[in-house]
C-alpha cells in the first residue's frame, strides 16, 4: 500500500534572510553544514599568515571534539604581532561577507551584496521614562540578594580584586565610575544602540536606571512573547529614554503601550539591511555606542552575531560608532602577567584533593591554566585557555567574530568596550543540568565565584561607562599595545578564570562531581554530624544544669559532665578535616587553633585525675560557655544545611559569642593555671613535661591567637547581620 507521493523528493525549504553557505548536495537537495563552513571561516582566517595551520584547520577529520586546538593556534599566530592579528580578523571576517548567503523572495545574494542592494528601513518609536531623574546618580550592584553602593561597594570590589575573582583594572575601573560624574546618562548626548535589548546580560535596565538614551533592537512578540512588553515598562518605569523600530509607515501617535509592543521589533536574521538602513539614520547628529548582546544557542548564534556585526560594521565605518561587546571568559584570551603568576602560585597552594584528581586521571583532570607564547619580536605574551568543548565550535565562532570586529574598528579609530565578563547563573545556561552543577561547584576552585545575572549587568555596565569615559584603557585607539589581543587583556571581571590553578575545561567534570559528592554524600554527612553535636552539647548542657542545681553527694562536676565534654569536644577535630577538604568555606588554620585550644583543655583534665577533683569553678564557666554556645551554633549549621535558619536564630549564632567568648577564655585561662599549681605538685618542670608546654608554650599563644579570633568572629557578624538589616531595609 503506497501513500501520496510515495518516493517523490521534496524540494529543501530554505528559511529567508542571512543563512549558512551552500557546502554540498546530498540525495538532491543543497547541504549548508555548519561544521564546514566553520572550519573554511577558521581556514581563511588562519591562512593569512600560516598556510599549514590553516590546512590542518580545514582537514580536521574530528572539528566538532577537536576545534579547541586550532583555535588556541589562532590566537598563538596573532600573538606574533599586531600585523598578524589583524590579518587574521580581517581575512576571517572577509570570508563570512563573501560566502554567507542572505535569502530575499527567493533571491539568493552575498551578505555584503544584500547590505549594498536592498533598501527599505523602519518607522521609530519613542518612549520617555515617567520615572524622575534623582538628584545623584550612585552607582548599584545587586549582590546575593542585597544591593552593594558607597564603602559596601568599593570594600566588596577590593575583596574580589584580592580574591582575584576580578582583575585590578577592573576594580579600579568600577571604582572609578562610582566616584565620577559619569552616571547621568541623560545629561550625555551618547545614544546606546542595543542589539538584542532584551537579554539576560544585556546592559538594558542599568542604563535606562541611568537615564540613558537608548536604541533598542530586538525580534518581535511573536517570536520571543512579552520581550516587548518588558523592555517598554522597563523604560516607562525609568528616568531614560527608549527609541525602537516599528513596520514601515506606521504612526505612534497617542498608541498604548500595549499596542505599541505587540507590533515593535525586527528580525535581524530577515531583515539585516534594513536594520542596518535605520539605524544609520536614527538620531543622526549623536554619538553611538552600539552593542552585540543576542544570544541564540546552536547553529543560530553564528548567525545572529554576523547580522550584529554587519550592523556594527556599517555603524563604525558611517558614524565611528563606538562598539561594545561582552567577552565570554570561556574563551582563549591574552591575560596579564600578574594573572599569570597568580594560577601559578593557585597550582603550587592547590589543595592536595585537587593535586590527587589530577594524578588519578592521568592529567585529563586539572590541568595546569597558565599558558605563554614568545611573539616574533621575543616578547612574552600570557594567555588562558577557558574553551569549553561541549559548548561547540558555532558558540566558539560567534565570540571570535566579536573579538576580530572589535580589533578591526579599533584599528580604524573607534572606541572599543569588550571586557570579560564572569560565567552568570543565567536562565539559558542553568537549564542545562551539568552546566548548572558545574557551576555550583565553581568556588571550589579558588578563585571563583559565579554571579547571578542582575550582578553581570551592573558591574559589566560600570566597566562600559568607564570605557566610553576614559581614554587611558586598551580599547581606546590611543593607548598603545603590545598586539590588538590585549584589548581583551584588562578590565577582566572574569569571575576567577584567569586565575585557577587549572583550565576551565579540565575542572568542569570535577565540578560535576564534586556537586553529587558535596550534596548526597557530604551534604548528608555534614546535616548528622551537626544534629549528633547538638544532641551532644544539648546533653552536656543539661548534665551542667542537672549538677549546677542539684549536685548529688560525692560526685564531682567533672564526674556529672567530663565524660560527653571530652567525647564531643574531641569530635569537633572532624572539622579541621572538614576545611581541608573543602567541605565547609571555614579557614583551616582559625578552626585548628581553636579546636586545639579546647581538645588540649580536655585531654589534660580527662588525664588527670587529680585536677578532676580541684576546685573546678573554671570548669564549670568554660562549660556553660561552650555548651551553649554549641548548642546554637551546630543546631544552626544543620538547619541551614536543609532550608534558611529563622532570624532569630541567625541572630543567636552571631551574637551569643559576644559574651561567652571572652566567658569561655577566662575559664580556659583559669583552669590553666589551677593545673600549673597542681602540675607543680606532682612533677618536675622539665622541657619535655605537661607542666612546661602550659607555661611557655599553650599560656603564651592565648595572647595573639584569643583577639584574632574574636576579630574574626566579630567580622562576620557584621558581614552577616549587617547584610540581612540591609536586605530588610530595602
Amino acid at each position: 500500500m503506497s501513500t501520496p507521493n510515495a518516493g517523490v523528493k521534496k524540494p529543501t525549504v530554505v528559511a529567508e534572510g542571512l543563512s549558512f553557505p551552500v557546502t554540498g548536495e546530498k540525495d538532491g537537495e543543497k547541504e549548508r553544514s555548519t561544521q564546514t563552513t566553520g572550519k573554511a571561516i577558521i581556514g581563511a582566517a588562519i591562512g593569512a599568515v600560516d598556510a599549514a595551520a590553516a590546512a590542518n584547520a580545514v582537514n580536521e577529520p574530528k572539528w566538532r571534539f577537536k576545534y579547541v586546538k586550532h583555535f588556541v593556534k589562532m590566537v598563538e599566530l596573532s600573538a606574533q604581532s599586531p600585523e598578524a592579528a589583524l590579518k587574521v580578523a580581517q581575512s576571517g571576517l572577509d570570508y563570512m561577507y563573501s560566502n554567507f548567503e542572505f535569502i530575499r523572495d527567493g533571491k539568493t545574494y552575498s551578505l555584503g551584496e544584500a547590505l549594498e542592494g536592498i533598501s527599505g528601513t523602519f518607522a521609530t518609536g519613542t518612549i520617555e521614562g515617567r520615572k524622575p531623574k534623582p538628584a545623584k546618580f550612585e552607582l548599584e550592584v545587586p549582590y546575593k540578594g542585597g544591593v552593594l553602593k558607597g564603602d559596601a561597594l568599593l570594600q566588596q570590589l577590593e575583596a574580589w580584586v584580592k580574591y582575584g575573582t576580578i582583575e585590578q583594572t577592573a576594580g579600579a575601573a568600577i571604582v572609578q565610575v562610582a566616584q565620577s560624574g559619569w552616571l547621568d546618562l541623560g545629561a550625555s548626548d551618547m545614544h546606546f544602540v542595543l542589539l538584542g535589548a532584551g537579554a539576560a546580560m544585556g546592559p538594558l535596565q542599568v542604563l535606562l536606571a541611568l537615564g540613558a538614551h537608548v536604541v533598542a533592537v530586538d525580534v518581535p512578540q511573536k517570536i520571543v512573547p512579552n520581550i516587548w512588553k518588558r523592555i517598554i515598562s522597563t523604560a516607562r518605569d525609568s528616568p531614560g529614554t527608549l527609541t525602537f523600530p516599528l513596520p514601515p509607515g506606521t504612526k505612534q501617535g497617542s498608541m498604548s503601550d500595549e499596542a505599541l509592543a505587540d507590533i515593535a521589533g525586527c528580525d535581524l536574521f530577515k531583515q539585516t539591511p534594513e536594520v542596518k538602513n535605520w539605524l544609520l539614520s536614527v538620531h543622526p547628529s549623536k554619538p553611538l555606542c552600539v552593542g552585540g548582546y543576542a544570544y541564540i544557542p546552536g547553529e543560530q548564534f553564528p548567525r545572529v552575531a554576523l547580522a550584529m556585526d554587519a550592523i556594527i560594521k556599517y555603524l563604525t565605518e558611517k558614524r565611528k560608532a563606538s562598539v561594545a561587546f561582552l567577552c565570554t571568559p570561556t574563551d582563549v584570551h591574552l591575560v596579564p602577567a600578574t594573572a599569570h603568576a597568580a594560577s601559578k602560585a593557585n597550582l603550587r597552594n592547590a589543595p592536595m584533593w585537587q593535586k590527587a584528581a589530577t594524578l588519578l586521571s592521568g592529567g585529563k583532570m586539572c590541568k595546569p591554566n597558565a599558558k605563554k607564547v614568545t611573539t616574533a619580536a621575543g616578547e612574552t605574551l600570557y594567555y588562558c585557555d577557558a574553551l569549553i568543548v561541549a559548548q561547540g565550535p558555532n558558540y566558539a565562532l560567534a565570540k571570535r567574530m566579536q573579538h576580530w570586529r572589535a580589533m578591526v574598528a579599533r584599528s580604524k579609530g573607534c572606541v572599543i568596550s569588550s571586557n570579560i565578563a564572569p560565567s552568570t547563573s543565567t536562565r539559558s545556561v542553568t537549564q542545562n543540568k551539568m552546566f548548572a552543577y558545574a557551576y555550583d561547584s565553581l568556588p571550589s576552585f579558588k578563585p571563583y565565584e559565579v554571579p547571578g545575572p542582575e550582578t553581570s549587568n551592573a558591574v559589566m555596565t560600570a566597566l562600559l561607562l568607564h570605557d566610553l569615559n576614559e581614554p587611558m584603557h586598551a580599547g581606546n585607539p590611543n593607548m598603545p599595545l603590545v598586539n590588538p589581543q590585549q584589548i581583551f587583556a584588562q578590565g577582566g571581571f572574569h569571575g576567577g578564570t584567569w586565575r585557577c590553578a587549572y583550565t576551565f575545561e579540565s575542572i568542569s567534570v570535577p565540578a560535576v562531581l564534586l556537586y553529587y559528592i558535596n550534596h548526597f554524600f557530604v551534604r548528608t554527612w555534614l546535616i548528622l554530624y551537626n544534629i549528633v553535636q547538638t544532641l551532644g552539647w544539648s546533653m552536656v548542657l543539661l548534665r551542667y544544669c542537672q549538677h549546677a542545681m542539684a549536685p548529688a553527694a560525692g560526685v564531682s562536676a567533672w564526674t556529672a559532665f567530663g565524660g560527653p565534654l571530652t567525647l564531643f569536644q574531641c569530635l569537633a577535630m572532624l572539622e579541621v578535616v572538614h576545611s581541608v577538604f573543602g567541605m565547609v568555606r571555614a579557614p583551616a588554620f582559625t578552626t585548628a587553633v581553636q579546636v586545639a585550644s579546647r581538645v588540649a583543655l580536655v585531654a589534660l583534665a580527662a588525664n588527670i585525675p587529680r585536677l578532676q577533683g580541684a576546685d573546678m569553678t573554671a570548669t564549670m564557666v568554660y562549660t556553660l560557655a561552650w555548651s551553649i554556645t554549641e548548642v546554637v551554633r551546630y543546631s544552626w549549621y544543620a538547619l541551614n544545611l536543609v532550608s534558611k535558619p529563622p532570624a532569630a536564630h541567625t541572630w543567636l549564632r552571631y551574637s551569643t559569642f559576644t559574651i561567652l567568648y571572652p566567658l569561655g577564655i577566662s575559664g580556659e585561662l583559669f583552669f590553666y593555671y589551677q593545673s600549673l599549681l597542681t602540675l607543680d605538685t606532682i612533677a618536675a618542670i622539665g622541657p619535655l613535661s605537661i607542666g612546661f608546654l602550659l607555661r611557655y608554650i599553650i599560656l603564651p599563644l592565648y595572647v595573639p591567637f584569643s583577639p584574632m579570633l574574636y576579630m574574626y568572629m566579630m567580622s562576620q557578624r557584621k558581614k552577616v547581620l549587617s547584610s540581612k538589616t540591609k536586605r530588610k531595609d530595602e
